[in-house]
């Protein structure tokens, strides 16, 4: 009976190995999780003398909140999708509507998906973007919103973000007027003191 026992856990085992190794075949292949910096030296050098790997075959960034604010956080989607820390290039002072509308011209064949968070405006009567998340092919994310954009992506690629950056930058948005409101009577204005 015990020999039994031993048998069928050797066949489970067994089945179980084959079933994931026919899941892994037929799995597409992406660049998520994939590590390709290693130089071609690293493997040449005597065993001992490597890097002892941690047997960990499931590695994946996890700890990482999703959800900021309103919407998505540009830098933990990069996370997620690429498995990498993103370097970051800013621009501020950009009008959202010509550089999303920029974004979809120029990358029309690089875009990858596209999250939008939109709001309904009562009166225009029209669904309105807030701000667009751009996934884009060569591991780019590009966050258009209101008053500036955000350009995610992988180190040694400064000068494709500087690029972009200054391609956006002909899109610097109006200045919003700022009012003060006039205190009428004895009051004293800040300005007159």
């Amino acid at each position: 009976m015990e020999t039994y026992f031993k048998v069928m856990a050797m066949i489970v085992l067994l089945l179980r190995f084959v079933i994931a190794m026919i899941q892994a075949k037929e799995k597409p292949e992406t660049n998520i999780g994939r590590i390709n910096s290693y130089p071609a030296t690293r493997m040449t050098k005597p065993v001992k003398e490597r890097y002892k790997m941690k047997l960990n075959f499931t590695r994946r960034i996890k700890n990482v909140q999703l959800f900021s604010g309103h919407y998505i956080d540009a830098k933990a989607l990069y996370v997620l999708y690429f498995d990498r820390i993103p370097c970051v290039c800013f621009i501020g002072n950009v009008d959202a509507t010509s550089a999303a509308d920029y974004m979809k011209e120029k990358f029309t064949a690089e875009i990858v998906a596209v999250y939008q968070h939109a709001y309904f405006d009562h009166g225009m009567q029209e669904a309105l973007f807030n701000n667009a998340l751009f996934v884009l092919a060569g591991n780019r994310i590009i966050e258009v919103a209101i008053g500036y954009v955000h350009v995610l992506y992988e180190p040694g690629r400064l000068d494709e973000a500087k690029d972009l950056i200054k391609a956006l930058a002909e899109f610097k948005a109006d200045p919003v007027p700022t009012f003060q409101t006039q205190v009428v009577g004895f009051a004293r204005q800040p300005e007159m003191n």
